[in-house]
């Protein structure tokens, strides 16, 4: 690990007024602040006028662009290489938080951290094409100290949130939801939706005053390649947007807000503690206090490289505020943290690791042999017949009918094996010599007639030892210890009595396998109409239209999202495409009718058998209370049913003759399900090497005309697609289109307001807030509108 300290800068925001105390020095890290003497306390006054704080920068009258530059850049560039990140904003209410991490709905120039940060991700993404990525998004607030997934499916807040500890003693939230995202425009859409679940209000500083704490977390998983899966990098980014610290004395406020505010300053104060028992390093940290320093554990003193905004209103009216935050970050500016790239701890994925290395040595040692001219060694697990021979080996070992020599010691698993050989064999032999020990024993206390029998019966050569508990009657002996039959694997007939079985079995796979490969040609014969290709899986597929045209195709397609443009503009535009395309098309069809009458006889089916079962039952349960009916109903000839049974009985029988019917119908439909599938994954092979044939075909400026029309929404020559768009479809088109050309990184986060701003868009999924949602931010919104029509005054607007 890495002993990194905790960067922070000051941002301020602009004032109306000449007579700011804030100073800012030329170096701009250092700022000093002039409170004059308060002229009440009387001629001796030994206040202090002059407060001097030094920060990493001062961010002064700058655009969101500098400001996403200087603070959060190197942030993300170090979240890309597997290093957990964390920024976040604190300051009085008013401040500008909200408009540093979320910015301003002015514009999309004014987009603040969280979106370009976002922006920044997938660029890197799409640049790093020799990784692999699978990114995740979450939302979570706290508020009034409960937690709240502002991306769940369900609205309030919910039981099964808690913050906990995992084994390396990072904190994470249980249950919080992870949404698997693609694209900026996935990510910024979910971001937009939190966004409408959070807690607002006014008062008499803010119009939209924040009223919980945010964290927006990013999940980055990296892979160096899917074939080397047995190691992922994760990292994540923590966007923690807090709520301003208020002095209810300057807000007014009252009631719910004022509440409100006493969790918010609370919580902070909490924070503050936590930040002070750091920088003085003492051995007890309260982390738990709350719920908020509870989830920032890392980021202030764990595995994160963090970074603060101290957010600054410098109006002389609220200097002592000002004073506050600035202590409070120069506090934090001596906080250290561990930073060290995390691998993933996933049993999976450690068993892939560790099953590859074995190989590895595997394959040393048996070099290692080559090269030093030993005869081949096997270094696996001894099988059954090797365990056999060995235990035989030993067995004539200690009984001094084999030398040392014919021990295997050719590899140290095989002398271990034969330890344990040794030690078993010599086990038994001690279990065999306690036996016939108490055999003797025996025969020794039954005094001289057991012995005469015993002399007897050993002199005459009879089969087998006289059985020493039997005093009286015949016996016919027991058999001697070491009189035991051969392994089984010595008898003849047994061995080929048991390898009939395996061989009758591979017959029988045979057979089926030669079955299989025939239907899968008649398939692939099937689906020659459409150009002599293989499987989706074949490897004339997989080479493409060879080496040097993949190699040109990786040239000109070097702009992410440049070859889906020119493949839908080529399925659109060119002969070839649209007949293929119109055969994948049919063959989808066919198959997804196929698959709804398969699903319908399924459920026809189960029907018909749960209502066979009722009925069966009914029936029973009519005859065994009957009279005369035996107790049973036994369904002889003299049995008599009346008309309720009768009919059950007739109802029966149609069902059993509709069950079968119908199952065999479903039987069929199965087996034509499996040549559809063929059939699709045919024709989807078709498509796309005929697509790479004939892009290999074309000049690069073709490719790359047809691109940009590929890319541009609402471009002509759309076909069909176009020809269905309302006035309103059309419009969008149209603003998409010059949305594009004037700025193109700007689409994705303009298709993602659109999204979330469209009607509609949240009805699926109820807000944490909403009216009738549950839970305590349901009840605040519901007091809160109360006091409202009570008589609240009106606040003027202010920038958050």
């Amino acid at each position: 690990m890495v002993k990194t300290a905790v960067k922070v800068f000051l941002r301020t925001r602009p004032t109306a007024t000449s007579g700011s105390g804030i100073k800012i020095g030329a170096d701009g890290q250092s700022v000093s602040v002039n409170v004059p003497k308060d002229q009440a306390a009387g001629i001796i006054n030994n206040q202090q006028e002059s407060f001097s704080f030094k920060f990493d920068g001062v961010l002064e009258n700058v655009s969101q662009e500098e400001a996403y530059t200087t603070v959060a850049h190197e942030v993300v560039d170090s979240l890309m290489s597997g290093y957990n990140g964390t920024v976040f904003c604190y300051g009085q209410t008013g401040a500008g938080k909200t408009f540093t991490m979320s910015g301003g709905g002015a514009g999309y120039a004014h987009r603040g951290i969280i979106p370009r940060a976002l922006h920044h991700i997938f660029r890197e993404i799409d640049l790093r094409v020799d990784k692999m990525y699978r990114v995740h998004v979450s939302y979570l607030e706290i508020y009034n100290e409960q937690l709240y997934d502002l991306l769940g499916d369900s609205p309030g807040t919910s039981d099964s949130l808690a913050v906990l500890e995992d084994s390396n003693n990072n904190s994470y939230v249980r249950g919080l939801t992870l949404v698997p995202v693609s694209s900026e425009e996935e990510a910024l859409a979910q971001f937009f939706l939190g966004e409408q679940g959070r807690t607002n209000a006014g008062h008499v500083l803010n119009s939209e005053s924040s009223r919980s704490h945010t964290v927006f977390t990013v999940h980055v998983e990296m892979r160096t390649s899917e074939a080397a899966s047995e190691r992922a990098v994760l990292s994540k980014l923590n966007l923690v947007d807090l709520a301003g610290s208020e002095r209810t004395k300057k807000t007014g406020v009252t009631g719910q807000t004022l509440k409100e505010a006493q969790f918010i300053n609370r919580s902070l104060s909490f924070l503050e503690q936590t930040v002070n028992s750091l920088s003085r390093r003492d051995a007890y940290v309260p982390f738990r206090q709350t719920k908020l320093t509870a989830v920032l554990r890392d980021a202030l003193g764990g595995n994160c490289k963090t970074v603060m905004v101290a957010n600054v209103w410098g109006e002389p009216s609220h200097t002592e505020e000002t004073l506050s935050t600035l202590r409070f970050a120069s506090r934090v500016r001596t906080l250290t943290t561990d930073l060290a790239v995390n691998e993933s701890n996933d049993p999976g994925l450690l068993l892939r690791r560790y099953e590859r290395q074995i190989r590895e040595l595997k394959a040393e040692l048996a070099m290692r042999d080559t090269l030093s001219g030993r005869s081949r060694v096997s270094y696996d697990d001894l099988t059954d017949d090797e365990l056999r021979d060995l235990h035989a080996t030993a067995r004539r070992f200690l009984n001094g009918e084999a030398e040392p020599e014919e021990l295997p010691t050719d590899s140290l698993k095989r002398v271990r094996e034969a330890y344990k050989a040794l030690r078993s064999v010599h086990a038994a032999l001690r279990g065999e010599m306690a036996a016939q020990m108490a055999a003797l024993q025996r025969a020794t206390e039954d005094g001289s007639v057991m012995a005469a029998q015993l002399a007897a019966a050993a002199a005459s050569g009879a089969v087998g030892d006289v059985d020493l508990r039997s005093t009286t009657g015949f016996t016919v002996g027991t058999a001697p210890v070491d009189a035991r039959p051969p392994p089984r694997s010595e008898h003849g007939g047994d061995r080929t009595s048991h390898s009939t079985i395996p061989a009758t079995l591979g017959a029988a796979a045979t057979a089926a396998a030669a079955a299989l490969r025939a239907q899968a040609s008649q398939y692939t014969d099937a689906g020659s109409t459409y150009g002599d290709v293989s499987g989706p899986d074949s490897p004339s597929i997989a080479r493409g239209s060879g080496a040097a045209a993949a190699a040109r195709l990786g040239g000109i397609f070097a702009v992410p999202g440049d070859r889906n443009a020119v493949f839908r503009r080529y399925k659109a535009d060119v002969a070839e495409g649209r007949e293929l395309t119109a055969a994948l098309k049919a063959a989808s069809a066919a198959l997804r009718e196929t698959r709804g009458s398969v699903k319908a006889l399924g459920e026809a089916v189960n029907g018909a058998k749960r209502r066979i079962d009722e009925l069966s039952a009914a029936v029973a349960q009519r005859r065994s209370g009957a009279p005369g009916g035996g107790g049973g109903g036994g369904g002889g000839d003299g049995e008599v049913l009346d008309s309720e049974v009768y009919a059950l009985v007739q109802e029966l029988k149609s069902l059993k003759a509709q069950y079968r019917t119908d199952f065999d119908s479903l039987k069929a439909a199965r087996e034509e399900l499996e040549p559809q599938i063929q059939a699709v994954a045919v024709a989807r092979g078709a498509l796309l090497e005929a697509f790479d044939r004939w892009a290999a075909g074309q000049s690069d400026m073709v490719l790359k005309r047809m691109a940009a029309a590929g890319r541009a929404p609402g471009s002509p020559g759309g076909g069909e697609e176009e020809d269905e768009l309302d006035a309103g479809e059309a419009f969008e088109r149209m603003q998409l289109a010059r949305i594009t050309e004037r700025d193109p990184d700007s689409l994705a986060y303009h298709a993602a307001m659109r999204r979330t701003a469209a009607p509609g868009a949240t009805a699926a999924r109820p807000l944490p807030g909403a009216v009738g949602g549950g839970g305590a931010k349901a009840a605040a919104a519901a007091t809160r509108r109360m006091e409202a029509t009570q008589g609240a005054p009106v606040y003027r607007a202010g920038a958050r």
